[in-house]
């Protein structure tokens, strides 16, 4: 059996959740809301992921395709959502997830009603979450990008809505006649959908002298090119035919977005000319640039890293040093090797131009300069930036970053972690038998293995965390705040999804393939990235060695006795959010903890002739993967455990019946989410008194 299926080692599998270094013991009640703020800062974004799943259901139920699997998973973020949201000052998001968990339960299909009140309510809930919750104020609406749609179509309106939400992007929707009145808004974008019944010309004129500089996307269902043409004129910058489908219209706005927002590039400039610089302040910031000026070469490195330019604009001839010598400078430094680097310069002699590029700069404009020249300039050079990073990082077969991307970010993790306590898991993937794959069913069968492994380890981790390819048949995954034991129940989880892939094969049948894998923790098993990554091939090696497609521990000994691990309290449940905010809160007055992520996880470290897991209290959430809370209380109660462990079970709802489930399989007590911390720790101070 597999370390993963397996109960492991205390030292090899422990499950521990650490409150940052700024969240020290000192801090007592009067800082909680401090505490909860610095949390909601490193949670938001999980919160938003939540919000994101139930945006996909939304969109589902809008078109009728939403499936049971989707609709339990939504229905499952929704319920960590009315647990967490709050607690951490969102009572309204809590109100409103729980309805939407409330409308998703049971199998039975909704009512039209049902579904556009899902609908409101996914689209609210994103907004919502970016205000501050401490002084409960909205965002500026000029913080908030917002895509007008100007349409007839109520139900493309509402589709491209939902899905716009996904994309952390707020729609408008008005129609042609509501266009006639000046709209209190400043849109990022603007969807004109153009229908038969309205000519193309008013609609374009309109749009134009209200909002000159916005961009346009022309959605329309002639497709001539005098309407393109006509379009065009009045400064439409994409043109769709319908039917389109709203992720089609939505992408191109995400391009005509991405090359807007370039406009807000930062860009260095280092002249000695005080006429230049200033020249430079007026230009670029009204064009939507950044800038920062400095009249000193002998002090640019500071500067350099201080304001950390996508731009670069130097000048040749300059007292100390010149612009050619700090070019060379920047281009020796990996760090900033290559960064754009611009010359404004008088001399243009071939003499001159030759010296520029073999400093390795990137152009340059004469002096004296026309504003429209090197506006264009610089946007061609930020726009070739970003297309050479998009090679540069993403793996082109699987999608996944590039090993120099993810060997980037990972030593910025590794500095964090050190900082705020937090652990890493590194984890080393290998395919197995791909040399055998690419000989039996050719190059293009290994090739759709890790295609498809790098498409499930994309879709399989967070925003936070890294999935890169290393090498062939290679990838690591690193996984930020995640222990060994977390890190091992998600590959355990990705390799039961990828066991279950088919592909087809060359005999006209279908093969399918595994991995093995190997994770270390940060820092328990490496203090630096080789070390880390030393310690998890290590593991994968006996993953090899003991059969392949499995996952196991760095350090792990098969033939060690369990160790029994006590603390004071252990919290099942998985909502990390909630859980970080309860150890910070337990760890202030003195209590040991331990964190398990799942219903079955529980059971293993807690039941059993044997556990290796033993608490004074057990806070359980009913809600748990694998299995649920009153299956653990109930596995609890068959093997005694309550004899010497009070469980408080955390509920969504104060419900009579499920309160009086808890106590009828013996919880100690219960208490309804969100709840009150100075409830919950009176609560847990009563049970281990007694």
């Amino acid at each position: 059996m597999s370390p993963v299926e397996s109960k492991q080692p205390s030292d090899q599998g422990t499950v521990t959740a650490t409150a940052s270094k700024d969240l020290s013991e000192h801090d007592t009640e009067q800082n909680l809301e401090a505490v909860k703020n610095k949390l909601w800062q490193r949670f938001q974004g999980t919160m938003l992921e939540r919000v994101g799943v139930l945006e996909s259901a939304a969109t589902a139920l809008l078109e009728d395709a939403l499936d049971q699997d989707l609709r339990r998973k939504a229905e499952r973020e929704a319920h960590k959502l009315a647990g967490s949201l709050g607690i951490y000052g969102y009572p309204l998001g809590t109100i409103w997830a729980r309805e939407i968990e409330h409308i998703l339960q049971g199998d039975t299909a909704l009512l039209p009603a049902q579904v556009l009140r899902v609908s409101e309510l996914v689209v609210a809930l994103r907004p919502h979450l970016a205000q501050p919750a401490a002084e409960n104020r909205s965002r500026p609406v000029e913080a908030v990008k917002w895509l007008l749609m100007i349409s007839d179509d109520a139900e493309l309106s509402g589709r491209v809505a939902i899905d716009a939400a996904a994309r952390a992007l707020q729609v408008k929707q008005t129609t042609f006649s509501g266009l006639k009145t000046n709209l209190d808004l400043r849109p990022a974008i603007i969807l004109l959908d153009v229908n038969a019944s309205v000519k193309p010309t008013d609609a374009l004129a309109t749009v134009a002298a209200q909002w000159p500089e916005v961009p346009l996307l022309v959605l329309a269902v002639q497709d001539s090119l005098a309407d393109r043409v006509e379009a065009t004129r009045w400064g439409s910058q994409a043109f769709l035919q319908k039917p389109a489908a709203s992720s089609q219209i939505l992408e191109v706005a995400a391009r005509i977005l991405e090359k807007a927002e370039a406009e807000d590039a930062k860009i260095l400039v280092v002249d000695d000319d005080p006429l230049i610089l200033a020249t430079l302040e007026v230009l670029l910031p009204s064009q939507g640039f950044q800038v920062v000026t400095h009249a000193d070469p002998l002090t640019f490195w500071e500067v350099l890293e201080e304001t950390v330019p996508d731009l670069l604009i130097l000048d040749i001839d300059m007292p100390g040093l010149s612009g050619m010598e700090l070019c060379h400078v920047v281009r020796n430094d990996p760090r900033w090797s290559a960064l754009p680097i611009l010359f404004l310069t008088a001399h243009t002699d071939p003499h001159t131009v030759h010296k520029l590029y073999a400093v390795r700069a990137d152009d340059y404009v004469p002096k004296p300069f026309a504003g429209p020249e090197l506006l264009t300039r610089i946007r061609n050079r930020l726009e070739r930036m970003r297309l050479q990073r998009s090679v540069i990082e993403t793996d082109a077969l699987t999608g996944v970053a590039t090993r120099a991307k993810s060997e980037e970010v990972l030593g910025r993790l590794l500095r964090l972690a050190d900082r705020h306590y937090q652990p890493i898991s590194l984890a080393v993937l290998d395919v197995d038998k791909l040399k055998l794959i690419n000989t039996r069913e050719g190059h293009a069968g290994g090739d759709a293995v890790l295609r498809a492994l790098g498409q499930i380890l994309r879709h399989s981790f967070r925003g936070e965390d890294i999935v890169a390819r290393w090498a062939g048949e290679e990838f690591v995954a690193v996984m930020y705040g995640m222990t060994r034991t977390d890190g091992l129940r998600r590959l355990a989880a990705i390799l039961e999804t990828f066991r279950q892939k088919e592909f087809p094969s060359q005999n006209g049948g279908a093969f399918g393939a595994t991995f093995s894998a190997g994770v270390a923790e940060y820092p328990a098993d490496g203090a630096t990235l080789q070390e880390l990554y030393e310690a998890a091939d290590g593991a994968l090696c006996h993953a090899k060695a003991a059969g392949s497609n499995r996952a196991m521990p760095a350090g792990w000994e098969g033939n060690h006795p369990p160790v029994v691990k006590q603390v004071d309290i252990v919290l099942v449940d998985d909502d990390e959010a909630l859980t970080t905010l309860l150890v910070h809160t337990l760890k202030v007055r003195g209590y040991t903890t331990h964190c398990l992520r799942d219903g079955q996880a529980a059971v293993e470290a807690l039941c059993g002739r044997e556990p290796h897991l033993r608490a004074k209290v057990i806070l359980l959430d009913v809600s748990l993967p694998s299995l649920d809370g009153f299956g653990v209380l109930r596995q609890l109660a068959s093997d005694q455990i309550l004899r010497r462990t009070k469980v408080i079970v955390l509920t969504a709802r104060s419900l009579e019946k499920e309160v009086l489930k808890t106590l009828e399989l013996g919880a100690f007590d219960h208490l309804a989410k969100p709840f009150s911390m100075p409830v919950l720790m009176q609560l847990v101070r009563r049970a281990i008194d007694l």
